[in-house]
């Protein structure tokens, strides 16, 4: 590995993408801070400054293949905390679109299930034993400050907790503050242009709750997945284990079809699904928290990529493309945008050589961005009601392919394997159009009605779920 050091990083945010932003550039910087506005908590608990926290989160095996060969033992830390081990999609009781229920094919998958608090937390607490890495918490970036050269000199911030101001001289600026980015007003006072915004809305929310697994609990499934299949079926459920004997159940809505947060709207929506056992589950099983819900889930892309930028400057995460977070994109597309740094700098000899090593840097970021964005677009655009963009012809005929490889994932061994790599993010989505896959989506099958397939909760969840 190349040991010259250039100088000085500043990462904007301490949420997933800045922290394992911060441990790729600690290889090649002498020093990394991370400005973050919160006060970071010593153990895994939610902050005011990720709304989200609290609903369920899907760490995609792609982004933990990527977490361990940055910080490697973080998957098994998470496992002595609790997280719980899930194999996709023998452990999953998976209602598809088609209106089957997946079957119990070998694990081809395996992910980790745990809160998002816990999730950052034991990835902070790798990070933080980084010699040349240091947290500036409670302050926000209040500009950029850019040279006469139109390279980015450093930031000024302000002390959230006194209100004095500073200013922070750095080598490369890294905004990963997330899809509240101020990038844009930065850019606008020192005199570029603003990027132009891509934005498509399903108006899709979601509402959570979390609850106790009944003791002697036992099942074929450990995760739930009823999913929705707009236009017809706007409303679906999800729920995983976590830890703390815990199950945090998502109930989604699309459309503008939001569900509710109160007791009695939360019950009724989970009994309106295409299976009775979420709302089974909700029935039997004793809650452990209040219902919070969500609605900001527009996908907006910010096309840095096709802006003249100042030098020394980069964008990752959702300061760049915020996704869908229905999808579970989110995270692990931050940490494939971090490790791709890893190459970016590779032939970086000095500080004075960033600016060339970082020339199409934003671009090749972006390339990160665009299979997720189709399938998280591609999914929206199903409801009739989204804003930012129409379905085109090709639109209308990916989605019609779709249909079809979601009709063969509940019965076709190698067609769920596939879709699997895709949805954690190994793959991109055109390999589900390989030649080898193709004759076995496009097989003629018969369509019929939804069945349980023996997925049974019933009021004997507290005792043993039958087969």
């Amino acid at each position: 590995m190349n040991d010259d050091r250039l100088g000085h990083a500043v990462v904007i945010g301490g949420s997933m993408a800045g922290i394992l932003t911060a441990r790729v550039l600690s290889d090649r910087f002498d020093q990394v801070t991370i400005i973050e506005r919160d006060r970071l908590p010593d153990g895994p608990e939610v902050r005011k400054g990720v709304p989200q926290t609290r609903h369920l989160h899907a760490f995609w095996a792609g982004g933990m293949e990527v977490v361990e060969r940055l910080l490697p033992g973080v998957g098994s830390d998470l496992i002595t905390a609790g997280a719980v081990p899930l194999g996709l999609p023998t452990e999953m009781a998976w209602l598809t679109p088609s209106g089957r229920w997946s079957q119990a094919f070998p694990a081809s998958q395996r992910i980790v299930s745990s809160t998002r608090a816990l999730l950052e937390w034991t990835v902070r607490s790798h990070v933080e034993k980084l010699s040349n890495l240091r947290f500036f918490t409670e302050h926000e970036v209040t500009d950029l400050k850019v040279g006469s050269t139109g390279e980015v000199a450093g930031l000024r911030l302000r002390d959230r907790r006194s209100g004095a101001t500073a200013e922070l001289p750095a080598d490369l600026v890294v905004d990963a503050s997330g899809r509240g980015s101020k990038l844009p007003e930065w850019l606008a006072d020192a005199g570029f242009a603003a990027p132009e915004e891509s934005t498509i809305d399903s108006f899709l929310g979601y509402a959570t709750r979390m609850f106790e697994i009944p003791a002697g609990f036992s099942a074929r499934w450990g995760a739930v997945y009823l999913q929705p299949a707009p236009p017809v079926h706007s409303r679906g459920g999800i729920m995983f284990p976590i830890e703390g004997n815990r199950w945090v159940l998502t109930l989604i809505g699309g459309g503008g079809d939001y569900p509710p947060t109160d007791e009695q709207g939360f019950r009724d929506f989970a009994a309106s699904l295409r299976s009775p056992l979420l709302s089974d589950v909700i029935e039997v099983a004793e809650p452990a928290s209040p219902i919070w819900g969500y609605r900001r889930t527009a996908n907006r892309w910010r096309h840095y990529e096709k802006l003249a930028m100042p030098g020394r400057l980069l964008v990752i995460g959702d300061s760049l493309c915020a996704f869908n977070p229905a999808y579970g994109q989110g995270m692990t597309v931050g940490a494939k945008e971090a490790e791709l740094l890893t190459g970016i700098l590779a032939g970086c000899r000095s500080s004075a050589d960033l600016p060339r090593a970082l020339e199409g840097a934003q671009g090749a970021i972006a390339t990160r961005v665009k299979g997720p964005w189709m399938l998280s677009t591609g999914s929206d655009l199903r409801y009739p009601t989204t804003v930012g963009a129409t379905q085109t012809r090709m639109d209308k005929l990916v989605n019609k392919y779709l249909d079809r490889v979601l009709a063969a994932v509940p019965v076709d061994a190698e067609v769920s394997a596939a879709f699997l790599r895709v949805l954690n993010l190994i793959d991109e989505p055109q390999a589900l159009f390989a030649p080898r896959l193709m004759p076995r989506v496009l097989r003629p099958r018969r369509q019929s009605a939804p069945v349980e397939n023996g997925f049974v909760v019933g009021k004997q969840l507290s005792r043993t779920s039958t087969e």
